[in-house]
């Protein structure tokens, strides 16, 4: 065995938590953003790592038991090129309603520097931001030791609705030629994902219908990226080659040389078009000859492309055109990524799938756009309007929205400049600088309103749309999600649009955020301000994701409970999760103490007490453990005195005595509780809280048939101690 085992982990986010329980497992701390990796500390050493103790070698299921540390493992998959394939669950989510699904890739490497360089090269992966690539959640290496290898195991989504490649199965089982527009549709998106790669300057390397998932019946994603590192070991790709020649038969007469460049991926992409449309006449063993015949000679694939003709399939001739370009066995001659928006076939599918074809125009020289925003507030809105398809001209007219936003107090026109910028929004979906762009200058417009035209915030379908959209497009880019987030905030203010959040399941998507930013405080406030805003009045069937916001606030308040921003908002949030009876029978306890430690450690913010004591008088209401937590929060430390407290710092504030005196209301329906309250002189506070909130008909209520209820219990609690 090697001296040293080394091992490294890393994720999509920011702070990668340390591994999975294994000792070899090591942490890295990185934010990994689509223009490149950004790290928030000095950079750490990739990976460090130790040899196995004596109790852990010869265990040869080791790898996979590192990986059902985090992962529930549901199903085992074939094989596939580089490795084996397992589906699994995220243990920390089973509760969750949907738990999603991964696909753990396990490669076998040819030692732990050939691992490092293929995880190293992997990095760049991790940055990608595209609607229709399915990128890596995490990579991770592991070590069996009774076989001496290293394992390389890639983490991605899995997809329950199959591939392209049983789409296409399905057609040719059939014998049933594949709808135009559906060919279309996902042609494009897959066309849209490989130029998007190529721009990135990356390549693929292992194009084919079974690494294209469906989504669902008109949305797939482009999986599996490799990298040189990997598609090196020559002995394993011809033993692999052996034993099922079709995987390799999508690949480029170059690639089988171990030879690849972006022309490689092109031709992989042409044998899926050829794949799609002759699937209809073309059995699975005759494809597979045919795709290896025209690697040899140009002939073979002008005979194949006849039979397109002769078998009337539609938009036979602009399919032939592209796959002419496409499949020329000399990649020097074969097109590129960026110019198949030229031939009409490839143009159709691009707007089949709804991409727009104006982000592959060539930009203007920036003089000309600067010449066109040299006017104020209204030619640059004409501008915007105007020039919708031009992104680069987008990009300029909203960084100067920004300037004259921040220049002018009270905007006029808000209304336009809303619909304007949400146009761009739903424009643009694929380009994240438009979308950051557009999503700032909409934060800063919808801030104005807020503060200048409170009644007047914009409640169109249609602004709550286009945020969700780029919400649930780029849920990995922290800053987006951000200014998103605050922004949902704001509108939900706005009944009309709080009702269209709430039909569009918004409370998963908080959740999710929840999850995944529990650092960010920004991101933090704005979900639980939207949980507040959203469940205070309403009346809702589905309280499954509710009870999992639940759990998320609570892990985040036990590491921040010191944090007053995120305490605050956390008690606003848990007071209507407990309206709406969400927080389980087995939280109460935990909750009940953390609103207490609120209360406690931030007395001097008004809106958290306030928050806090009408949370804690829901929980009493339900629950009779919750209200003798509040009378003793531990043995050496009585819980009253803390209500006693809260009377004399807020005993000018009328509304946190209203809310103590609500908490002292729901107290009091407990006998047993009863003696301690008089004990501790509560019954003289709400004397003096009578005396003092005279003009207050709703406190003085309170405070009387609290009173009142104390002395009708006293005689039954002294009679039940001398018994």
């Amino acid at each position: 065995m090697k001296s040293q085992t080394t091992l490294g982990r890393l994720g999509v986010g920011n702070t990668v938590e340390p591994g999975w329980g294994s000792p070899w497992a090591c942490s890295s701390r990185k934010n990994l953003r689509r223009k490149g990796i950004e790290r928030s500390s000095p950079p750490l050493p990739l990976f460090s790592g130790r040899r196995p103790t004596p109790s852990e070698e010869g265990r040869s299921d080791l790898t996979i038991e590192i990986i059902m540390e985090k992962y529930k493992v549901i199903q085992t998959l074939k094989h596939g090129a580089l490795g084996v394939n397992v589906v699994a669950l995220e243990k920390s989510k089973l509760k969750t309603s949907k738990p999603i699904r991964y696909l753990i890739k396990k490669v076998r490497c040819i030692d732990e520097q050939h691992a490092n360089d293929a995880l190293e090269e992997m990095m760049p992966l991790l940055k990608l931001q595209h609607l229709h690539i399915s990128t890596y959640k995490e990579l991770f290496i592991t070590w069996n030791s009774k076989i001496s290898s290293v394992f390389l195991c890639l983490v991605m989504r899995y997809s329950r609705k199959g591939t392209l490649s049983d789409l296409i199965a399905a057609h040719r089982d059939l014998k049933k030629k594949m709808d135009l527009m559906i060919m279309e549709k996902f042609l494009g998106q897959v066309i849209d994902a490989v130029e998007y790669l190529h721009e990135m300057n990356m390549i693929h390397r292992n194009i084919k219908p079974s690494n294209i998932i469906m989504i669902d019946e008109s949305y797939c994603m482009l999986e599996d990226l490799s990298v040189e590192t990997l598609m090196l070991d020559e002995a394993k790709w011809k033993i692999r080659a052996i034993e099922d020649p079709y995987f390799k038969s999508w690949m480029a007469p170059e690639a089988l040389e171990f030879v690849f460049s972006p022309k490689s991926d092109i031709w992989s992409l042409g044998c899926i078009i050829l794949d799609m449309a002759s699937c209809s006449y073309v059995n699975k063993r005759d494809a597979l000859a045919t795709r290896e015949a025209i690697r040899q000679h140009p002939k073979k694939l002008l005979k194949a492309l006849e039979k397109i003709r002769k078998n009337d399939i539609a938009k036979a001739d602009g399919i032939i055109d592209l796959l002419i370009a496409m499949l020329h066995i000399n990649p020097e001659e074969r097109i590129l990524a960026k110019d198949l928006v030229n031939f009409p076939f490839a143009r159709d599918c691009l707007l089949a799938s709804g991409i727009p074809l104006s982000i592959r125009k060539h930009p203007w020289p920036t003089s000309i756009t600067e010449t066109l925003l040299q006017g104020g507030l209204p030619s640059v809105l004409e501008v915007m309007n105007c020039f919708l398809d031009r992104p680069e001209v987008q990009i300029k007219a909203l960084e100067k929205l920004l300037t004259l936003i921040d220049q002018d107090e009270d905007l006029p026109w808000i209304l336009n400049m809303v619909e304007s910028v949400t146009n761009i929004i739903m424009s643009h979906q694929n380009n994240l600088q438009v979308q950051m762009c557009a999503c700032k200058s909409l934060s800063k417009i919808l801030s104005k309103a807020l503060l200048y035209h409170p009644d007047n915030v914009p409640s169109q379908k249609h602004v709550v749309n286009a945020l969700l959209s780029t919400f649930r497009n780029y849920p990995t880019d922290e800053e987006l999600i951000s200014v998103v987030c605050q922004m949902l905030m704001i509108i939900s203010s706005n009944e009309a649009s709080m009702e269209h959040l709430q039909k569009l399941c918004t409370f998963t998507d908080i959740n999710e955020c929840l999850n995944n930013f529990p650092h960010n405080k920004e991101i933090c406030l704005s979900c639980m301000g939207l949980l507040w805003s959203l469940t205070v009045n309403a009346v809702l069937a589905n309280k499954t994701p509710l009870k999992e916001a639940v759990q998320l606030i609570l892990k985040i308040l036990d590491i921040y409970l010191n944090d007053g921003d995120r305490a605050e908002a956390a008690c606003s949030a848990l007071w209507v999760l407990s309206l709406q009876g969400c927080i389980e029978r087995d939280e109460f306890e935990h909750v009940t103490l953390l609103l207490l430690k609120c209360i406690q450690m931030h007395m001097q913010r008004p809106i958290l007490v306030n928050n806090a004591y009408l949370g804690l008088a829901s929980l009493v209401r339900t629950s009779e453990l919750a209200a003798f937590r509040i009378v003793v929060i531990n043995e050496d430390s009585p819980g009253i005195s803390l209500i006693k407290e809260t009377y004399q710092a807020h005993k000018d504030d009328p509304e946190v005595v209203e809310n103590m005196c609500m908490l002292l209301s729901e107290l009091v329906l407990y006998d047993e509780i009863t003696l301690e309250l008089f004990s501790n002189n509560i019954d003289e506070m709400l004397l003096e809280i009578q005396a003092r909130f005279i003009s207050s008909e709703e406190l003085i209520k309170l405070a009387t048939k609290t009173i009142k209820k104390m002395n009708e219990s006293l005689p039954k609690v002294e009679s039940r101690k001398d018994s």
